[in-house]
């Protein structure tokens, strides 16, 4: 929000992190802010607040440094698939357009919580969420000028996958080969394997299959579905041939993981 600061995280280079600049850290390395020459550390116990944002100053008068600060909380059960969408660190700059819509949001968030009214904490939750989004859509700017990773992202911005990704992700019970998946996107079906293995970073079968078996322990957590219900929304024309696929891609059958699921009430 103001002031400046440097992040050192292991394995990458130090940055200055300037007023109006946005981190984002998934499963970051071991890593500090530091200001001053004699490198002294932010305490950051926003980090470790169960619940909404958190300001953190540092010094005071003009050359004060100040932080919003919090963390996202995610089911483990699909953690993979979010993993496999950004850096373990990114750092999006002041001068990055997706920097001002952060601040739009942030101001957004901090002008909401700042008065008690209906809908509150509806409306802070869906504005962190959006502010999620609009950073996974971000390139950092220290990434800039690398190859983007490999991810589903890295796909979606690609105009061709993303034709073959947007249809896989809205009908996801097709039967969907990698002849059918190259047509939706116009290309051979070799150019298609090819490049959709170095852009998003895994074979287009195994994309469909990881993508079939995410949206299962879903519907087997969360919801009392019938088993042959399941398997027809995921591509799997009877019940044991989703089990039998199921088994071998979670380790377990769907009657078990579901069970050991709703039992244990939790997230792993």
């Amino acid at each position: 929000m103001s002031g400046s600061c440097r992040l050192e995280a292991t394995g990458y280079p130090s940055a200055q992190i300037n007023a109006g600049d946005f981190l984002l850290m998934s499963a970051p390395p071991s890593w500090v802010l530091s200001k001053g020459e004699t490198g002294e550390m932010f305490e950051f116990p926003a980090l470790r607040h169960p619940t909404n944002l958190r300001m953190v100053s540092f010094g005071s008068g003009p050359g004060s440094t100040r932080i919003i600060g919090g963390h996202f909380c995610f089911d483990t059960v699909n953690a993979n698939l979010l993993n496999g969408l950004l850096s373990p660190v990114v750092h999006i700059g002041n001068a990055n357009g997706s920097a001002s819509a952060l601040r739009g949001i942030i101001e957004l968030v901090d002008r909401e919580a700042s008065f008690a009214r209906p809908g509150q904490t509806f409306v802070v939750n869906r504005l962190i969420e959006i502010m999620l989004v609009e950073a996974f859509r971000s390139r950092s700017a220290v990434d800039a000028a690398e190859p983007e990773k490999p991810g589903m992202l890295a796909g979606l911005a690609d105009e061709q996958l993303a034709h073959a990704l947007r249809e896989i992700h809205a009908d996801i019970a097709r039967h969907w080969t990698v002849a059918a998946m190259a047509m939706t996107a116009g290309m051979s079906r070799s150019a298609f394997a090819e490049r959709f293995t170095r852009v998003v970073g895994t074979p287009p079968g195994d994309y469909v299959l990881n993508w079939r078996m995410a949206l299962a322990k879903d519907a087997l957590r969360f919801t009392s579905r019938p088993l042959i219900e399941i398997a027809s929304a995921t591509g799997y024309g009877s019940a044991s041939a989703f089990s039998t696929a199921f088994s071998r891609a979670v380790g377990c059958s769907p009657a078990r993981y579901a069970n050991r699921k709703k039992s244990r009430g939790d997230n792993g």
